[in-house]
């Protein structure tokens, strides 16, 4: 895996030359960093001759591409072909010889920032109206006609300088991409649980490479790749807490090409918060999370839905495997890691032991 750098301080100056490279009339009136990733991302106040609205810049730390110029491509994608709440993008530049590129300038959206695990304290209406809306939109987005192989999510056609990307599925394409959705995921597996071997759940790791290959080779297809979001959580919205509505969905860059079902279940397992079940005041509401993400789907698109309607049991404890990977970065109360971790152990071996 790359090494993960700092996010880098963008000067004023330069911040000025983007928005008005982008934007003429643009003028720069505040400009203050964000803790989105390891990416340099600000948020911008700016004005012109009538008003004053808020942007965002999302641009490399370090020259390297990072997945911004596709995620830059597929919102634009997103923006034309669905309607999931995707921000717009004013303006996208690939290389320049002084700026910190890749880079990206977009609209900001309403809705408030929540905690990842904040998931676990959202009452049952609001995590419903959460579920169905992702359901709604994971049914658009598994809808959109840009992948034909799986893998990666990658760009392809022209380089972008200070313009806005066309919004076209055919700028999209698969990098290393397989013909065969066993061989994809296999080597996705195989990644997940190279890094598993060093988290805090390693123990685990070998009957979990033994389980994950059989069922591997127990897939049953056909199997047709779609976009997948896959980088599921409430960190990667903005909503109202109160009732559950989306209003933004941010962070593309990890999108793959995958099957539906692959794309859904590992976010019924993250937004019914099974793997917070752990601490005293939070329940598993995987079956809640699904029927109402399902309600989504059909609703939308009902020839497909029948491709997400059967839970698949590996690809669930994939998504357990990502949680364990990245546990150490969960934020939890003093002193019920050892429950948390207890319950999300005990969640996995029942699934393998089965």
């Amino acid at each position: 895996m790359d090494e993960i750098p700092e996010a880098r301080e963008i000067p004023d100056a330069t911040l000025r030359e983007i928005l008005r490279s982008a934007e003429p009339t643009l003028e720069l009136e505040e400009a203050v960093p964000t803790e989105r990733g390891f990416c340099s991302v600000y948020r911008l106040a700016v004005s012109d001759d009538e008003t004053t609205r808020e942007l965002y810049l999302k641009a490399s730390p370090d020259e390297r591409t990072w997945g911004i110029p596709t995620e830059a491509r597929l919102q634009a994608v997103l923006s034309a072909r669905t309607s999931i709440p995707v921000p717009e993008v004013l303006a996208a530049t690939d290389d320049h010889e002084e700026r910190p590129t890749p880079y990206y300038l977009m609209r900001a959206l309403p809705g408030e920032e929540v905690a990842y695990e904040r998931v676990a304290r959202l009452g049952d209406d609001a995590l419903r109206r959460l579920a169905r809306e992702t359901g709604t939109y994971l049914a658009q987005l598994h809808s959109v006609p840009a992948v034909e192989r799986f893998g990666h999510v990658r760009h392809d056609g022209p380089s972008l300088t200070d313009e806005p990307p066309e919004g076209d599925p055919a700028d999209l394409t698969v990098g290393d991409p397989a013909e065969e959705w066993p061989t994809s995921l296999r080597d996705y597996a195989t990644r997940e649980l190279d890094r598993h071997a060093d988290s805090r759940f390693a123990d685990l790791t070998p009957e979990l490479e033994r389980w994950v290959e059989a069922g591997i080779d127990e897939l049953d297809g056909p199997f047709d790749p779609v976009l997948g979001r896959n980088d599921h959580g409430l960190h990667n919205l903005r909503l109202d807490p109160q009732t559950g509505e989306i209003t933004a969905m941010l962070d593309w860059g990890y999108t793959l090409a995958v099957p539906a079902a692959f794309d859904f279940e590992f976010a019924v397992y993250l937004y019914g918060g099974a793997f917070l079940a752990g601490l005293p005041d939070a329940s598993d509401r995987r079956d809640l999370v699904r029927e109402a993400m399902l309600s989504g789907y059909r609703a939308t698109d009902p020839d497909h839905a029948e491709a997400v309607s059967t839970p698949e049991p590996l690809y669930e404890v994939l998504a357990m495997v990502r949680i364990m990977n990245d546990f150490r970065h969960l934020d939890l109360p003093d002193g019920t890691e050892p429950a948390v971790m207890e319950r999300i152990e005990t969640d996995a071996r029942d699934l393998i032991d089965r």
